[in-house]
């Protein structure tokens, strides 16, 4: 079977090749559930936060990479924006994501061509909320969740209903929930104006369409501060799965997320042959390919012996420059070679030692002033 995971969440949606099965919460956690899963899980698809995938996000997705590697069939991870895209029936055109939260609200820009989504761009916020005053109306029985919208749609233009309770038994009135709504409205019309600032408002591809997700993507106040941050644009307000939903469509490969590198690194070895040290380049990524979780030979793990204290030789080949990138010493023994993609740079190296001891993560950088290896 296949297996998407909005991990953030806490969901999981898995299916065969045909369709999807209804959503499960993963209380005891995402290896848990994959280790328990009734068939063997072929191919997996993780979606985690954007902010996750800079540098310095590549050590929490490596400490997922580590419980779930082994037999768990881990394809990807994506960005959450990405799956949300991806869960569209045949996505096409530029997807503006905002998500809406008690402590974050935020906007990404997709594009999708039907079989591919690529994000071009993210803004978070974080927001000074209360939570248990702006959750008015998520989970909550659904009369009294039409109570509170019909409520605070009037008390949003006629002061005298700020002061009605939005449930019969409640004690949070209309008016506590616009006021502590307010930050989350205002978080999410910032990001939307980076992302404004960033990349305009497409008018092509039949113009920008809004989604809507997070655990107050269907507060009773969502639809209009997207409403307002967007310039009145209409917007789909997706299912609490939706992440999942799309993870599970990338890792049945109904639609890709590409995430071809954009440059060469390699790692220079040496080895005796025939009596002699010789050098040699192992390729960890290739120009235009996908980046590799984990760097293979045919079907093997590529592997390299490191002596005590030895510092690695590591390389980037981008835009016609080569360069060397300053990697610690490690101790001495076996490694795996793996690689996390890095939106701020060319990624994250990770020497994974074979006797099960701490990964190495080395971030390669962006592109130096001017070469330093010839």
């Amino acid at each position: 079977m296949f297996v998407g995971i909005d991990v953030e969440a806490g969901i999981a949606v898995a299916g065969g090749t045909d369709g999807a099965r209804p959503p499960e919460s993963l209380p005891a956690g995402v290896g848990e559930y994959l280790r328990r899963a009734p068939e063997p899980v072929e191919g997996l698809v993780l979606a985690l936060p954007e902010k996750l995938f800079d540098a310095a996000g590549a050590a929490p997705r490596e400490a997922l990479y580590g419980e779930l590697a082994e037999g768990l069939g881990l394809r990807q991870f994506v960005p959450g924006s990405v799956a949300v895209t991806a869960s569209v029936e045949r996505p096409l055109g530029r997807y503006l994501v905002c998500r809406l939260d008690a402590e974050t609200a935020g906007a990404a820009l997709c594009r999708a061509t039907g079989r591919e989504v690529e994000l071009l761009g993210a803004e978070w916020r974080t927001t000074s909320a209360d939570p248990q005053t702006v959750l008015v109306g998520d989970g909550v029985p659904s009369w009294e969740t039409g109570r509170a919208a019909l409520l605070l749609a009037r008390a949003r233009v006629q002061p005298r209903y700020r002061a009605a309770p939005l449930s019969p038994a409640g004690h949070v009135t209309a008016g506590a929930a616009l006021d502590g709504f307010a930050p989350v409205e205002a978080a999410l019309r910032s990001a939307v104006l980076a992302i404004r600032a960033r990349h305009g408002q497409p008018a092509e591809d039949g113009g920008l369409q809004i989604l809507v997700h997070g655990r107050l993507g269907g507060h009773p106040l969502a639809q209009d501060a997207v409403r307002e941050a967007t310039g009145g644009a209409p917007a789909l307000v997706l299912e609490p799965h939706a992440t999942a939903l799309g993870a599970l469509r990338l890792a049945r490969g109904s639609v890709r997320a590409p995430a071809a590198a954009q440059y060469a690194v390699g790692l220079s070895v040496h080895r005796i042959r025939g009596g002699l040290l010789v050098g040699a380049d192992i390729a960890l990524t290739v120009e235009g390919q996908a980046v590799p979780l984990t760097v293979m030979d045919h079907d093997r793990a590529v592997t390299v012996d490191v002596p005590g204290a030895h510092r690695p030789e590591v390389w980037v080949r981008a835009g016609g420059r080569e360069f060397e990138v300053p990697c610690p010493a490690l101790r001495g023994g076996r490694y795996r070679l793996g690689m996390h993609s890095a939106a701020d740079g060319f990624g994250v190296l990770v020497f994974r030692p074979d006797d099960a001891g701490e990964p190495v993560l080395v971030p390669l950088g962006g592109p130096p002033g001017e070469t330093t290896r010839n």
